[in-house]
């Protein structure tokens, strides 16, 4: 009887506790926070894409707010954003709300970067970027 006892205590702790760190791993507040006032990272928006010149590189990046591998890619643009070329648009999108982007550009995986043209239409895409300068090595 003590050990069923002792067992559902650690259980019950268990849940307890994953629970915490999930709460705790959740965002706060009614969204993400906008990503910056610059032309060259900023939201995702029909219009950054259609009024980009044919000149201008335009990179989706596919964001999760929990992607801890996405995070540091974001800080590390924002913390270099004077670094980007000015025919470069790095447009933020949120993966776990952008479903029709998602099956257009067919992306199945957080912190995926596609390359688009003006007209919307893919480039490529790729994966897993740590740096905007390994971002930015990777444009077409």
């Amino acid at each position: 009887m003590n050990r069923r006892i002792i067992a559902i205590a650690i259980a019950a702790t268990i849940v307890t506790g994953g629970a915490v760190v999930l709460a705790q791993s959740q965002p706060t507040g009614p969204g993400p926070a906008p990503v910056s006032a610059s032309a060259a990272y900023r939201d995702y928006s029909p219009e950054a894409v259609s009024t980009a010149s044919a000149d201008d590189k335009v990179i989706l990046f596919f964001h999760a707010q929990w992607c801890s591998t996405c995070k540091l890619l974001s800080d590390d643009i924002t913390a270099n954003i004077d670094r980007i070329p000015d025919n470069v648009r790095i447009l933020h999108v949120d993966y776990d709300t952008a479903t029709t982007l998602k099956q257009r550009y067919e992306v199945t995986l957080q912190h995926t970067l596609v390359q688009v043209g003006a007209d919307g239409d893919k480039i490529a895409s790729w994966h897993l970027t740590p740096t905007l300068d390994a971002l930015l090595d990777e444009l077409e």
